[in-house]
């Protein structure tokens, strides 16, 4: 019997916008319904992501970086994501190509650059980007501590922000579906159930259209 292929979600915003708790709370819910889930997220705890985690609180340069992030990307494709796809799991990540199309433009590295080293990135069949009152962020990453060297800008949660509406409509012009919502509006629980509405239309319109379940 054939095998569906699997839904692909990612989830991606500015630090300190709850995209963990989000992510989290989604896996719960696909759980209790009784839907095949995979968590994932990087940078991962194999050697690249090790490896582009440490330098991020170094003076590595962006470039360097952002193809440090992009190769743990695409490690994670190759040895995670796709096989879990194929398998039929719905595969939720915490950050993905979004990610990689904002956090090295703090180090301004120019768009084109980024876009061109994630080119090969498998789309997602979903990117939801959660944004919030860049206020409220920065509130809530002065109560957790700041994690890297990002954050110890003043602006960070405004430019973040702006960047991640950005790379929304770049991945939406490339024909990406991207649900933004806003975290500061609801709880995660209810985040979580508008994107597992957003996941139901996707399996239904994928069961409705049987010719479009090419494997992985």
């Amino acid at each position: 019997m054939h095998q569906s292929r699997g839904i692909f979600v990612c989830i991606d915003g500015p630090c300190g916008v709850g995209k963990t708790t989000t992510v989290q709370a989604l896996g719960n819910r696909l759980r209790s319904v009784g839907l095949p889930i995979h968590l994932t997220a990087e940078p991962t705890n194999h050697d690249i992501g090790t490896l582009a985690r440490a330098r991020v609180h170094t003076d590595t340069s962006g470039h360097a970086l952002a193809c440090l992030f992009a190769a743990d990307r695409y490690e994670r494709l190759h040895t995670e994501i796709r096989p879990r796809l194929a398998a039929g799991d719905i595969v939720v990540s915490d950050r993905y190509v979004a990610a990689g199309l904002v956090m090295q433009r703090l180090d301004g590295v120019d768009l084109d650059f980024l876009r061109a080293i994630n080119a090969s990135a498998d789309p997602p069949d979903l990117a939801v980007i959660l944004t919030a009152n860049p206020a409220v962020i920065t509130q809530r990453l002065a109560q957790r501590g700041r994690h890297n060297r990002y954050q110890y800008s003043p602006d960070i949660s405004a430019d973040e922000t702006a960047l991640y509406i950005d790379a929304a409509d770049s991945l939406s012009a490339t024909g990406v579906p991207v649900l933004r919502l806003e975290t500061s509006l609801y709880p995660p629980d209810t985040l979580a159930t508008m994107i597992h509405t957003r996941i139901d239309a996707l399996r239904n319109d994928r069961h409705a259209r049987p010719d479009t379940q090419a494997a992985s």
